[in-house]
């Protein structure tokens, strides 16, 4: 599935809305989610990254301006205390699946590549062909021409041309916003 990697995903990061303008969003990604973990599978969450790297991470939404001790279930011995911090699409795909997950989320895996895709060797397409289910951080390059909600950088395309995607069928579901600040519109991809 592809998600949008807004840390307005994340449940209470938006303090002083009257309404949470992305709830039937985060509806529609935990749903997904759920179903994605169903018979205990644990995905792999695939995200955009300055360099290649994989491995368990913890989420950190520190690259958005937002410190760590905000997230949920933060704590100095949180189920996250250690681990090399996720960049921020990563942390909103770990934070989600931490929703349907609970403390299991510290057993998914990340792997992050850069745009270029330079680094999607064999092993690479290997580990994206033999994941259980993949939970794509959505959105371009940060500061990229293309960095909306529904934008994937170049270097996601290609890891998932590798995993081979092209052959599965996508349900979009679009969430309008009527909101000043966000984007006109979320999307929530499932990949079959």
């Amino acid at each position: 599935m592809i998600l949008p990697a807004t840390p307005l995903l994340v449940p209470g990061l938006a303090p002083g809305l009257r309404a949470d303008p992305l709830m039937a969003v985060r509806g529609a990604v935990r749903a997904a989610l759920a179903k994605l973990v169903t018979g205990g599978r644990l995905p792999l969450v695939l995200a955009h990254g300055p360099v290649f790297r994989h491995g368990r991470m913890r989420p950190s939404l520190a690259g958005a301006g937002i410190g760590d001790r905000w997230l949920p279930g933060a704590s100095a011995a949180g189920p996250w205390a250690d681990g090399a911090p996720a960049g921020t699409g990563a942390s909103v795909a770990l934070l989600a699946l931490a929703d349907v997950l609970g403390d299991r989320t510290t057993d998914v895996e990340t792997l992050e590549v850069p745009d270029d895709g330079s680094s999607l060797d064999g092993g690479i397409a290997d580990l994206l062909r033999g994941a259980t289910g993949l939970v794509v951080a959505g959105g371009g390059v940060p500061g990229g021409l293309d960095d909306g909600p529904g934008a994937l950088a170049d270097g996601i395309r290609g890891a998932l041309r590798a995993a081979g995607a092209d052959a599965w069928h996508a349900e979009v579901q679009v969430f309008g916003q009527s909101h000043g600040h966000l984007p006109s519109a979320y999307r929530v991809t499932t990949l079959a």
